[in-house]
């Protein structure tokens, strides 16, 4: 599975062969039939659909237009939303989950600046319901400080991630059953000096510290792994605002984020970039 918690956002209405023009109308057209004023509508499944339907379908695979794309489509369906504050917060929140998801960090910015809203055109209350909205994912953004965390590894070793002299960390969170997340850390132990260059740190998902014990083992996995049975509800997985796996974190020296890769290729983009 390649995320547990998955819906592919990437924007609908556009292809290579589309001009402008037509990529405009199009997206006009499409939300003709929904009136962003009526309350009712939100959370229902209709609007869900139509929210999946926007966001989901091809690049040609282009990754370079995926944020630029889907950046326009925001900008038009919540501009059309701030009608309606409610309508507005609903629809924020849906993307930030599904692009966050993706690890699609423009993005996930982009929508923590509240597009189309300006400066003094909400209440105090609805910038204050905003704010809640957006919290979880502006503590785990590219550039803060990451949360703190001490616990007891799966072979009782104490750690804690401040206290670690580590120049670089790579945080995984990840699940025994995932077999996109094993691939993910099959390309980190093969291509990284987890010995020198990196420490690795994961937190599992699984059906009991036995499996994680075994899955690691036979992975060779070196590094500082970590179960709790609470599960998704665990303090790091809490923390860290993690809602699917595999979640990717790098931190440099002084903890902050430096990184959020959605995948190997996206992380040895930037080791390219930072090496």
């Amino acid at each position: 599975m390649k995320r547990l918690i998955y819906i592919v956002f990437v924007f609908v209405l556009v292809s290579s062969g589309h001009s402008l023009k037509a990529q405009t109308d199009t997206m006009r057209a499409y939300w003709d039939d929904v009136d962003f004023s009526d309350s009712t509508l939100i959370a229902s499944q209709n609007l869900s659909d139509k929210l999946v339907g926007f966001f989901y379908s091809f690049t040609d695979g282009d990754e370079q237009r995926f944020d630029s794309l889907s950046v326009e489509g925001l900008k038009f369906v919540l501009g059309k939303a701030k009608v309606n504050m409610w309508m507005y917060e609903y629809i924020l929140g849906f993307a930030l989950n599904g692009y966050s998801n993706l690890g699609r960090n423009q993005v996930t910015d982009f929508l923590l600046n509240y597009p189309q809203l300006a400066e003094g055109e909400i209440t105090i209350e609805e910038g204050m319901r905003l704010d809640s909205i957006a919290e979880p994912y502006q503590k785990v953004r590219v550039g803060v400080k990451a949360p703190d965390f001490s616990g007891v590894t799966i072979d009782g070793e104490p750690y804690n991630i401040y206290g670690s002299t580590a120049q670089r960390i790579i945080v995984v969170f990840w699940s025994t059953d995932c077999e996109y997340c094993h691939d993910f850390l099959s390309q980190i132990r093969k291509k990284l000096d987890l010995e020198t260059d990196f420490e690795l740190v994961t937190f599992a998902l699984a059906d009991s510290l036995e499996d994680v014990k075994a899955t690691v083992k036979k992975m060779h996995l070196l590094g500082y792994h970590f179960y709790d049975d609470l599960r998704w509800d665990g303090k790091a997985f809490m923390d860290f605002h993690v809602t699917s796996t595999p979640t990717v974190f790098v931190l440099d020296a002084d903890r902050t984020i430096v990184c959020k890769p959605y995948d190997w290729n996206e992380l040895k983009f930037w080791l390219r970039q930072n090496n």
